[in-house]
C-alpha cells in the first residue's frame, strides 16, 4: 500500500486550539531526516539548489523564501485537480529544503 503525502508525520490534538507554536515549529523540523530527504532526491535530475531555483551561493534566508513560494504554490490541498503530482513536487521540495538547511 503507497504511502500517503502525511504518513508518519506527527498529528496534534487541536480540539482547544491549534496548540504550543513550539511542538509545531519542532514537529516541522523533524519531518524528514537527512537519509529520508536523500532517498526521496535519490533519482531526482535536479540538485536541491536547482529544485528550490536558488544559487549554491544563497543565504539560509533565501533558501527559506524559495522553500516557502514553492511549497505554496505546490501544497496538495491548493492542487485538488492533480494532487499527485502536487505530492511529489512537494515531498521533493521538502526533502531539499531539509538537505539545505540541515547543520
Amino acid at each position: 500500500m503507497a504511502k500517503g503525502f502525511l504518513d508518519g508525520y506527527k498529528t496534534y490534538d487541536t480540539t482547544g486550539g491549534f496548540g504550543d507554536p513550539d511542538k509545531w515549529r519542532n514537529a516541522f523540523n523533524e519531518r524528514m531526516t537527512e537519509d529520508e530527504a536523500r532517498r526521496v532526491l535519490i533519482n531526482a535530475e535536479k540538485s536541491p539548489y536547482e529544485i528550490l531555483g536558488v544559487p549554491p551561493t544563497a543565504a539560509i534566508a533565501a533558501i527559506k523564501k524559495a522553500f516557502r513560494i514553492l511549497i505554496n504554490e505546490w501544497h496538495p490541498d491548493k492542487n485538488q485537480h492533480r494532487i499527485s503530482e502536487a505530492e511529489e513536487i512537494s515531498k521533493r521540495l521538502i526533502a531539499a529544503y531539509s538537505l539545505l538547511t540541515n547543520p
